[in-house]
């Protein structure tokens, strides 16, 4: 996987943007996701300092922008543009393409005899650490990730962000992504343990 300065193309997962967009002072109580709202912040920070020579350009899905219902605006897509000033933003579709897209990974996946991760064991996986909707859950995932599927392989995807290990990280190991969870040992560290650019 690409350094961080060299991140150019870069899917923003549901999960990331809602950590980015939080509070950490609220989760005080919440030590992991405290450290992964300052992760996504210090992120962002860096993707959008003057001193990088790359202009990172976001993609987002319009299945995210359904997922976002806790921005209270008129206009989602015009909040998050707003918001992710430091590059540019594109808006992925879902449609037919996508959903072709869907249909061949997933007939893939059931028809290989020892798949790495079943959809059964995503759902028990979810049941078991109270998720509801697991399924939608599923689903959207699924989505968001066959719309930069194509991405991949035209080389315009270096990295997806996402704070979902759960659900999101094995679907898109499973569809040979480019994927990183929030957490600090994914990430370099300089010798004051702050985010690297390297």
């Amino acid at each position: 996987m690409k350094k961080i300065s060299e991140w150019r193309y870069i899917l923003l997962d549901t999960s990331f943007i809602v950590d980015y967009l939080s509070d950490p002072t609220r989760f005080a109580s919440n030590p992991v996701k405290k450290e992964n709202i300052e992760l996504a912040k210090s992120i962002m920070e860096l993707l959008s300092s003057e001193k990088r020579k790359i202009k990172p350009q976001f993609y987002i899905t319009s299945i995210t922008i359904g997922e976002l219902k806790r921005l209270e605006t008129e206009s989602v897509a015009k909040k998050i543009i707003e918001t992710l000033s430091a590059g540019d933003v594109t808006f992925l579709p879902y449609g037919k393409t996508e959903a072709e897209v869907l249909n061949k990974v997933v007939f893939a996946w059931k028809k290989e005899k020892q798949p790495k991760v079943t959809q059964k064991q995503l759902e028990d996986d979810c049941r078991n650490s109270g998720c509801a909707n697991f399924r939608n859950w599923i689903s959207d995932d699924m989505k968001i990730l066959s719309c930069v599927k194509q991405l991949c392989q035209q080389k315009r995807l270096d990295v997806i962000l996402t704070s979902d290990e759960r659900t999101f990280l094995p679907i898109a190991e499973l569809m040979e992504l480019p994927c990183l969870v929030l957490k600090k040992e994914n990430f370099p560290t300089d010798l004051f343990g702050e985010l690297s650019n390297n």
